[in-house]
């Protein structure tokens, strides 16, 4: 499962919509092949209001040097999604991830 996920992950439309334990596993499998989260979108399939943060929405658009094109580093871009789902399941917010991986340099 984790392979098609993967390949998946390297594919335009990215991996399925995943559960923060998929998701995780998906990042963490993808480190053995010196690959990190490029990119992630998430959404909520029960939203609840208010939120009082959305940054851990997505990963593609953080401060500069954050970003996978500024440093191409798996383990970095793992610490940052990481950091984004406790984020959110510190504000108590139920998401589904969709990843896309990238080679790192």
């Amino acid at each position: 499962m984790l392979a098609r996920l993967r390949a998946e992950a390297h594919t335009g439309s990215g991996a399925r919509w995943l559960y923060s334990d998929q998701a995780d596993a998906l990042a963490r499998y993808a480190l053995k092949f010196h690959e990190g989260v490029r990119l992630m979108e998430a959404c909520a399939p029960t939203f609840h209001e208010p939120v009082r943060d959305v940054s851990w929405e997505m990963i593609g658009a953080d401060c500069e040097g954050e970003n996978w094109e500024d440093h191409r580093d798996p383990q970095r871009a793992y610490r940052l999604f990481r950091a984004k789902l406790r984020r959110a399941a510190q504000d108590g917010v139920r998401l589904k991830y969709k990843l896309w991986l990238g080679r790192g340099a």
